[in-house]
């Protein structure tokens, strides 16, 4: 049984807490941050289809929503929709490959002498607005759903973020990985 985990930092983060508990399946993911839709499919064939696997766990959303100078963001919505829609027709084609979709992690402000329970969420990023959107494809799509998002809010984002706002502690790799175990273990 061969798992690829595909996904940014949040993913490089929790991937070898994911490999740690399920050891005897192949988890495997790519050495560097897969960042947004149009690099992952620019890096489909070498990181999802030479692997052969036999699921997909896979995320992008940060760098998609993430705004550039202008303030407009990186990959626009209605790019990362397309992006997203051609990623799973590609899974799809690979034949047996079972797919789990799973939502970008929230995103805080750092606020200096503001202890982090009190910080907001980056609204610039449009996190909620690249979710949504994804999980109408998805579930249209008839995939399996991980809520990362909802993960770090019902663990205390406060205990699962480092000072960034955005990357996890060893708690939130912690408890993302038990989501994702638990996401692939549904599946198989």
């Amino acid at each position: 049984m061969k798992v690829v985990l595909i996904g940014d930092s949040i993913r490089m983060g929790y991937q070898p807490f994911v490999a740690r508990k399920c050891q005897t399946t192949d988890i495997w993911g790519p050495t560097i941050n897969c960042r947004h839709s149009v690099w992952t499919l620019d890096h489909f064939q070498a990181w999802v289809a030479d692997q052969k696997p036999d699921v997909v766990h896979f995320n992008f959303g940060i760098h998609d929503a993430s705004p550039m100078a202008d303030g407009i963001s990186q990959v626009l919505l209605e790019q990362y929709r397309l992006s997203l829609e051609r990623f799973i027709a590609r899974v799809r084609q690979l034949g047996h490959t079972k797919m789990i979709w799973a939502t970008t992690t929230p995103l805080y402000l750092p606020k200096e002498g503001i202890p982090m329970p009190e910080w907001s969420l980056r609204e610039e990023y449009s996190i909620d607005a690249y979710n949504a959107a994804a999980l109408e494809i998805v579930e249209r799509e008839g995939l399996a759903v991980n809520d990362l998002y909802d993960v770090i809010l019902r663990n205390d984002f406060s205990k699962c973020l480092v000072e960034d706002g955005c990357h996890m502690t060893e708690f939130g790799n912690e408890v993302l990985s038990d989501a994702v175990v638990k996401a692939i273990g549904l599946l198989l």
